[in-house]
């Protein structure tokens, strides 16, 4: 009996190891992708339309095309991998990163919807998407479709109080259309895809948005 209770608590000790440093890597991805997308946000709001949308296509050419290069060239991926490996899932160290579907979202949503929309579009998966992952780990303990109920949850809560803080500084944003597109990016948030949720989340809700503005 003893070295089975000492191999279950080493066990154990191993399992809480993991979760706590998987909870820190979520929170470091976390806190960048926030990062990322509040300055795309603000500079979406203070620049001109035209400005921006030139600018953001560059930069997103730019990283795409380093990406590229990166996975074709061993060197340059270890040098990447190297400096922002504390950042990368391990699928990604061979693939195209989060950042890069990042860009492609926000590039999309902003050419295909109004500010306003577009700002919230990408509230949602900078800030949803990320407490999702953490709370999922931290405290998840219901799994649907292999995301955990809490954390789907938190991603909705999170969506809808962006969205009701964002109706006091943009003018054309109504209540159905924070609940409707809060709820869709939950769901694109949760809902397993081919696709890149960082690409479907603010696309995804942003359409959700819109098409709920044209009926109501």
């Amino acid at each position: 009996m003893p070295p089975i209770l000492l191999n279950n608590s080493f066990d154990k000790a191993i399992v809480t190891y993991m979760r706590l440093a998987n909870i820190r890597h979520a929170v470091k991805r976390g806190i960048f992708h926030a990062v990322a997308g509040l300055f795309v946000i603000l500079v979406l709001y203070f620049l001109p339309y035209i400005t921006f949308v030139v600018t953001l296509a560059i930069v997103t050419g730019i990283f795409l095309s380093f990406e590229l290069v990166r996975l074709r060239i061993d060197a340059i991926n270890k040098w990447f991998i190297s400096w922002f490996g504390f950042l990368m899932r391990d699928e990604e160290k061979n693939k195209l990163t989060g950042s890069s579907y990042s860009l492609l979202g926000f590039l999309i949503t902003v050419l295909a919807f109004d500010r306003d929309i577009a700002i919230l579009a990408i509230l949602f998966v900078s800030l949803g998407d990320p407490v999702a992952t953490v709370v999922g780990i931290w405290k998840g303990r219901i799994v649907l479709w292999g995301r955990s109920i809490e954390g789907n949850i938190a991603c909705f809560v999170v969506c809808l109080t962006m969205g009701l803080l964002a109706t006091k500084i943009l003018d054309n944003l109504t209540f159905p259309m924070i609940v409707i597109g809060a709820i869709f990016a939950t769901v694109f948030q949760a809902v397993p895809q081919k696709v890149n949720d960082n690409l479907t989340i603010p696309i995804g809700s942003a359409l959700a948005m819109l098409v709920t503005k044209i009926i109501t």
